[in-house]
């Protein structure tokens, strides 16, 4: 029985419900195995990690209230992006116009995310979390990924940073945000953007930070739950990309580079942990869609009905997965009563 539970968590955007409905329901099933109606994702997980959607939503189940305890349920994850989804994702004054469609500027402003976050985390720093944490983020200035992590930000005032600012720059995504200028809490610069560009699946990022905790001794210790959202396998097909240039394959490419990372990582773990005898310690949720004439929302549709679309998803894949999530629930209850 493991006894370091990882949390890893994909970026997505707005797909990000579907993932933050998974833990909904990790969290209900939680409370019944524990019988405790006030436990919570924190209580079960040593390392939780996120990239973009999912820097959100570790920030959310790990964000402290005044008596140390969690002070945001999953359901309250669930709702920000129900009822602050539209908000977040909203347009820039008189877009497309001002930036010729794109080409010349963000498609959203940030004014309003950046409002949400300071509602939500306040002046809270990364420190402050209730258990270690990695955010992922890239600082176009250095060219260099940037880790925000809960263990190294106590070391100095360089590398402490404000929660909200973290979980901004992490959600950064070039062409639907202006890259984050934010400041440490020794007024160290950084223009950092999306981690998506190198870690949309931040597992493996994950599982490297939960070696150097004090608790680990060998791989035997570790648990690693790797929560996605929904992926397509609808081909680019030749004909199409044949003819497309440097605009046509502008959105493609982030597409099958986000793809390509959360596939590869996803494989490099599979594989790790079998070599090791111990595959039940490494699971992946995902939803797989396959319809060729199934459309699946981009990450910054909130319209009504996009939005509908993937609380179905959501409800389908908790559905699907119900018995791993269980098996998971009691798993995790039983390797924190040890």
């Amino acid at each position: 029985m493991a006894n370091i539970n990882i949390l890893s968590i994909d970026g997505g955007g707005i797909k990000g419900i579907i993932s933050a409905m998974v833990l909904e329901k990790l969290e209900e099933r939680l409370q019944v195995y524990s019988h405790n109606h006030n436990a919570r994702i924190a209580d079960y997980f040593d390392l939780v990690a996120g990239t973009s959607t999912g820097a959100i939503l570790t920030a959310i189940y790990l964000c402290p209230d005044k008596n140390r305890r969690p002070k945001f349920s999953a359901k309250d994850a669930t709702n920000l992006y129900l009822y602050k989804g539209k908000e977040i994702f909203k347009r820039q004054p008189y877009y497309p116009l001002n930036t010729f469609f794109g080409l010349f500027g963000a498609r959203y402003t940030n004014t309003e995310f950046k409002k949400i976050l300071d509602l939500y985390f306040g002046n809270l720093q990364i420190g402050d979390l209730l258990k270690p944490c990695l955010i992922t983020s890239y600082d176009t200035e250095k060219r260099s990924a940037i880790f925000f992590n809960t263990v190294s930000s106590k070391k100095g005032e360089d590398r402490e940073y404000l929660l909200k600012d973290s979980v901004l720059a992490s959600a950064s995504a070039p062409t639907y945000f202006n890259p984050a200028y934010i400041k440490s809490i020794r007024l160290k610069d950084n223009c950092l953007i999306d981690g998506g560009v190198f870690a949309n699946n931040p597992a493996l990022c994950a599982l490297v930070e939960g070696i150097k905790l004090e608790e680990f001794t060998n791989m035997n210790d570790v648990f690693l739950l790797s929560v996605a959202n929904v992926s397509t396998k609808v081909p680019y097909e030749y004909r199409k990309a044949k003819r497309w240039g440097l605009i046509g394959w502008a959105l493609p490419i982030l597409d099958i580079l986000m793809d390509a990372s959360e596939q590869t990582v996803d494989y490099q773990l599979e594989k790790i942990f079998s070599a090791i005898h111990l595959p039940n310690n490494y699971v992946r949720i995902e939803k797989e869609i396959e319809e060729r004439n199934f459309s699946i929302p981009r990450m910054d549709d909130v319209r009504p009905e996009s939005i509908q679309k993937l609380i179905d998803i959501g409800y389908k894949i908790v559905e699907e997965e119900k018995e791993n999530i269980d098996r998971i629930a009691r798993q995790l209850v039983e390797s924190k009563r040890r």
